[in-house]
């Protein structure tokens, strides 16, 4: 009975996809019906399952995480609501945003898998090339459009690279993943240095009339060997856009190392070849390519219009934080008279319930349209200025008004040690309790505000840990002869256009203890800077590492296990801190 209901639900939700989806999923559920009478082996299934964005889950079999890409961070009311329903139906009503503008589904047994794909495809939505070794989900300024300092909106532009990759030939199998971040501002706030791709908006002028194109940076990462990317031609056209990322891509699939995929991403390649040939390889391969025109590629300004606002509640009630919200989660726009919204949410959650209350709230204040954040936020754009306090009069009872949007307390965080095969230590365990700590510390001014704090499970990155001022990546480490979670403190990264600093190593410290050391490294930032102008990144490399380690050395201990053996354990476990559950990632399968 209850296969006979999943297939009843496909099949409604295959009679909305378009026709591309529909073939795809279509033959996915052939895939999964072929896996489970063992036609095809679990490795054989896993490489074609990654492709279509369905990811495995520590210490499970056949449930998955499902990985929806947002493309540009673009996000429709109905699209959220889709996401709620997939949330609250096959999963356990609850999406997380990623640092790459995607949605993530958890515990989704395979048998529902291509369900959820044909009702995200109904919307518009795809699964398709969020994993595996593909172009994944491009990437865009949440600002594009609004911000007062752009050049013009990247948003039609990062839509066109999205569409060209698409189900492209030349991306299906590449050595390694490939991601690719647009930017349209003086301030970098899409991270362009640390792409494969990352593109940066600029206007010229040729013969009297402007030129729209792009600095276009290749080679960028972090992971294990984190490296910045080197800009590959300081002009390029729009009209030679998309075929210059296809070129880079495809010396990516002919030049990356498939033996080693520890090697294989785009960085390596460049590494190899050298600044100079690396370029001298992807112009001769543009060459080869026909110009795929599209058409905004000409267009100065957004295709936005204010939205025209319907329902809006005639009185506001606000509560005591709503003066500092203002103050935090709220910019203008550069069109006169609106403002743009930052919803905070811890660690990218959201709800059902809540996804299903913004849908409505963004259809009557803001045209239905929200933008994902990569910080694990969301952004409402066009609120009237006046209608902002009703605005968040509603965000309040969904439990959306929270403040300090990227401050300080809004860390960032991966999955960790909860679901991924990869993780070693909690990670998100340890962001919540930074904020609680941080919170109850009451560190709080502008002189610490632009702080920012990001946490990873590994040494991977995902929690984008070496461009933090304060990063940590997970680890392991015996103390008094039992297993405790560490993590690794690093401090001092960065990221501009053109330019990524990584944070240094300092030393590693259990888990259970950092909390505490964030608070003195700050307190010790406050009296120890040599004027109040000296950022947290210049003083933390002024003082050095002996400085630090001096500091710190009493946060590396733990008290005798017997006296408290809670303090070996990660953050949120009930029993002793193991590494059983790891396995091999899939990131590179």
């Amino acid at each position: 009975m209850a296969d006979n209901l999943v297939t009843k639900r496909l099949e409604e939700f295959l009679a909305e996809c378009p026709d591309a989806s529909r073939e795809e999923i279509e033959e996915f559920r052939g895939l999964v019906e072929r896996y489970f009478v063992g036609e095809l082996s679990p490795d054989e299934f896993k490489a074609r399952r990654l492709h279509m964005g369905t990811y495995g889950i520590r210490a499970t079999k056949d449930i998955h995480m499902m990985r929806i890409k947002i493309p540009a961070g673009k996000l429709t009311a109905e699209q959220l609501e889709a996401l709620a329903d997939v949330a609250e139906r096959y999963s356990k009503g609850i999406g997380l945003l990623t640092t790459r503008q995607d949605m993530q589904l958890y515990w989704i047994p395979t048998r529902e898998a291509p369900a959820v794909m044909a009702r995200c495809a109904a919307v518009g939505l795809t699964t398709r090339e969020a994993c595996g070794n593909s172009v994944r989900n491009v990437t865009a300024c949440p600002l594009a459009g609004v911000s007062p300092s752009e050049v013009f909106d990247v948003t039609p532009h990062a839509e066109a690279v999205t569409r060209h990759f698409l189900r492209n030939a030349a991306s299906q199998k590449l050595p390694r993943k490939f991601k690719i971040a647009l930017e349209g501002c003086p301030t970098d706030h899409a991270k362009t240095a640390i792409h494969d791709i990352g593109a940066v908006a600029e206007i010229r002028q040729e013969g009297g009339k402007p030129v729209l194109g792009f600095r276009v940076y290749v080679g960028g990462g972090l992971g294990a060997a984190p490296m910045q990317a080197i800009l590959l031609e300081p002009f390029t056209p729009a009209t030679e856009f998309l075929r210059t990322c296809e070129a880079a891509v495809r010396i990516h699939d002919r030049l990356g190392d498939r033996k080693n995929k520890a090697q294989a991403r785009i960085k390596f390649v460049v590494k190899r070849l050298g600044p100079d040939a690396f370029r001298k390889a992807v112009f001769a391969e543009r060459e080869q390519l026909p110009r795929y025109p599209y058409p905004e590629m000409d267009v100065t300004e957004t295709d936005e219009q204010p939205p025209i606002p319907t329902d809006i509640p005639t009185t506001a009630h606000v509560n005591g934080t709503y003066a500092r919200w203002l103050l935090t989660n709220v910019i203008n726009q550069k069109q006169d008279g609106y403002s743009a919204v930052t919803i905070r949410l811890q660690l990218g959650d959201i709800s059902s319930a809540q996804m299903r209350g913004l849908a409505a709230i963004i259809r009557r204040y803001c045209g239905g349209m929200l933008r994902v954040v990569i910080t694990q936020n969301l952004m409402l754009r066009w609120i009237r200025n006046e209608h902002v306090a009703s605005l968040f009069s509603e965000l309040a009872p969904l439990g959306l008004s929270k403040t300090e949007s990227e401050r300080l307390a809004d860390v960032t965080s991966c999955p960790g040690a909860e679901t991924c095969q990869l993780g070693i230590s909690a990670s998100r365990g340890l962001a919540r309790a930074l904020e609680a700590r941080i919170t109850q510390a009451g560190l709080a001014g502008e002189d610490v505000e632009s702080i920012r704090i990001k946490v990873s499970g590994c040494p991977n990155s995902c929690g984008q840990h070496h461009i933090a001022d304060i990063g940590f990546f997970g680890g392991a480490k015996k103390v008094n002869d039992h297993l405790a979670p560490h993590f690794q403190l690093m401090l001092g990264g960065m990221t501009e256009e053109g330019k990524a600093e990584f944070g240094k190593p300092i030393l590693k410290l259990p888990s259970r203890r950092i909390p505490d050391a964030v608070v003195r490294i700050l307190a010790l930032y406050r009296t120890d800077r040599q004027s109040p102008q000296e950022s947290f990144r210049t003083f933390a490399a002024r003082v050095g590492l002996p400085y630090w380690q001096q500091a710190l050395t009493e946060f590396t201990t733990l008290p005798a296990y017997a006296e408290s053996p809670d303090a070996y354990r990660d953050w949120g476990a009930e029993t002793d801190f193991t590494l059983g559950g790891m396995g091999p990632g899939e990131c590179a399968a």
